[in-house]
């Protein structure tokens, strides 16, 4: 929940609301945090254009980027708006983001570096639960995912940022995770170089060379 002793670092944006009778409201605008989303440069303009003070409430809830937000009235001063926006944790279908709680926000391509998945939204969860430790068996051999896959045929697979694919199947287990780790261990010892490592066969794992 947005605090003001949470704000303590601050970006200050002075707008105008028109009004009836020809004159203008104030407002200042308050960001938690220096705004980076294409959202938020978008409400600036949206707000002074478009809406009201009285309409203002029900604008910002339709906001679904925004966490929280805290409307201050001064008598003879200018409105405040404090603004606490939601933190990008993934990329969904390349189309929004997702943040902590898995809710969605319009993604414009702000943080690309951020992990891509191409899964169902009901299994965002369920890798959120096993990804520190695959990133753990990962970081070993200086690997790090770019995107997350999973469809019925396939099950889960994900690609790193040099190109490598890794077919998981369809469990994420801790024994897959072990053998993730044994036969990568294996590819960095003997310096090979596979384009896919397949570990969806009970008594091992298989290794593409192909593009």
């Amino acid at each position: 929940m947005l605090t003001r002793r949470a704000l303590l670092f601050l970006i200050l944006i002075p707008i105008f609301f028109g009004c009836s009778g020809g004159t203008n409201q104030k407002v200042i605008i308050v960001f938690e945090k220096p705004p980076t989303l294409k959202q938020e440069q978008e409400l600036v303009l949206n707000l002074s254009s478009q809406t009201s003070k009285k309409n203002l409430p029900k604008f910002l809830n339709n906001q679904n980027w925004i966490k929280s937000y805290l409307i201050k009235k001064n008598a003879f001063k200018p409105l405040e708006l404090f603004i606490e926006t939601k933190e990008p944790k993934y990329i969904w279908q390349d189309r929004f983001y997702l943040d902590a709680e898995f809710t969605k926000f319009l993604y414009f391509g702000e943080y690309p570096e951020l992990l891509h998945l191409f899964i169902p939204i009901e299994l965002v969860e369920k890798w959120s639960q096993v990804e520190d430790e695959i990133y753990s068996v990962l970081q070993i051999h200086s690997l790090k995912i770019f995107s997350v896959s999973y469809t019925e045929a396939e099950g889960w697979y994900f690609n790193t940022t040099n190109k490598l694919q890794i077919n998981l199947g369809s469990d994420l287990s801790s024994d897959v995770f072990k053998k993730l780790s044994l036969t990568l261990k294996y590819i960095f010892e003997k310096n090979l170089t596979p384009s896919i490592i397949d570990l969806r066969y009970k008594d091992g794992a298989a290794l593409n060379y192909g593009k």
